[in-house]
């Protein structure tokens, strides 16, 4: 029974998680590499979509929006003609990001597996190998190649202008 439960779970876990993939960027115009990755990050699915996306001479910044949190007390007295006394907490911030190119060591592009589905990933990952950020995630290979293609353009770019 033990050692069906361990199948059963090593099955589960096999279905997700990323893989790198074997793949030689392709080259393309600067002007064209541009319009690739902000078209790319720009219509991926909602869940990672960001609300505003940009890349300058020095880095690539994301904002995912405004997060508030709000808090509120409330008190009343007397039966008919209540008064409430209440206070409210409220914290906004922006949630934005930015990563430049000099911290930039690799384009990869991954395969993902998520809830049994094909997806593919493009990250950027530092010298040690880390992933910086995960910028572009789709379910077409083709779209993950071009950006691939793209990212790889610029950020050749950028490291020798720079």
């Amino acid at each position: 029974m033990r050692y069906l439960l361990s199948l059963l779970l090593v099955a589960t876990l096999s279905g997700c998680g990323t893989v790198p993939m074997a793949y030689q960027p392709k080259d393309m115009s600067l002007e064209q590499a541009y319009v690739v990755v902000e078209q790319m990050v720009m219509t991926q699915h909602r869940n990672w979509k960001p609300d505003y996306f940009v890349m300058t001479e020095h880095y690539i910044g994301w904002n995912f929006g405004t997060v508030s949190k709000s808090v509120g007390t409330g008190t009343s007295f007397g039966n008919s003609n209540a008064v409430v006394i209440a206070s409210s907490n409220t914290t906004t911030r922006n949630v934005g990001e930015c990563i430049y190119y000099n911290q930039i060591e690799e384009v990869k592009l991954l395969s993902w597996k998520r809830k049994f589905k094909q997806w593919y990933v493009v990250s950027l990952t530092d010298l040690n190998g880390r992933v910086l950020k995960h910028i572009v995630r789709t379910r077409q290979l083709r779209d993950a190649e071009l950006a691939t293609d793209a990212l790889n353009v610029i950020l050749k770019d950028r490291q020798t202008t720079n």
